[in-house]
């Protein structure tokens, strides 16, 4: 590693060790949902009558929730056809929601190390609530997190500050005390707005240079760098 690398892994560091609560994005953060997000997708537009897209069209639409994800892929305001896509996309993904899915590298050991810190860990993403539990509790994450906040569960997604600022409350902890990590600019700007330490992850799903405009406090390739 050259010094460039090693200065800005250590300033991350420096910069987090006294946080205490650590907020992590699901997909394209925790996890490599992609294929199974794709097929669940596929499955609706077939039920609809329309044709399949590649997985990389239907991607560039996640990190905004169900019914966006539906409504990109449509390109249509229809309510009623969004619902009907929403609904078939629920079902099928539901039904199979870790086919295909994987962790990320160094997640679960960067999980697992934080939480034998004591720090506290919570996900905050714009995926259902029900079904991202079902997720961790299938990718065997589950006992390292201690609260999910999703799209649904409060009444804003991000990059509204709600959700974050919901997680803080559940864990009992405050915005001076945390960091966000994920990997678009809902992550981002809902972390800054909340007054949180927001870190951008390169590797997932989101349009980093999108991201970068909201000004991250720290960018990083490897969950490994905040260790």
């Amino acid at each position: 590693m050259d010094r460039q690398g090693a200065g800005k892994i250590s300033r991350i560091q420096a910069e987090i060790k006294n946080k205490d609560t650590f907020l992590f994005d699901l997909d394209g953060t925790l996890i490599d949902s992609s294929k199974d997000i794709a097929v669940a997708v596929n499955y609706a537009l077939t039920e609809l009558g329309f044709s399949t897209l590649p997985e990389e069209d239907i991607i560039k639409h996640v990190g905004y929730g169900g019914k966006k994800l539906i409504e990109g892929v449509l390109k249509t305001n229809d309510k009623e056809l969004i619902e009907k896509g929403v609904k078939l996309f629920r079902e099928h993904y539901f039904s199979n929601p870790v086919v295909h899915t994987t962790l990320y590298p160094y997640v679960y050991e960067t999980l697992q190390s934080l939480k034998e810190e004591g720090k506290k860990l919570a996900i905050v993403t714009n995926k259902y609530q029900d079904i991202s539990k079902l997720i961790i509790q299938k990718t065997g994450i589950a006992h390292l997190i201690d609260a999910i906040v999703g799209g649904d569960t409060t009444g804003s997604k991000k990059p509204d500050k709600e959700p974050v600022l919901f997680a803080l409350k559940q864990l009992d902890s405050s915005p001076q005390k945390a960091v966000m990590i994920g990997d678009s600019e809902v992550d981002i700007q809902a972390a800054k707005d909340a007054g949180v330490k927001a870190v951008l992850v390169t590797y997932g799903f989101g349009k980093v240079e999108k991201a970068l405009s909201f000004n991250p406090d720290f960018v990083i390739n490897s969950l490994k760098e905040i260790l």
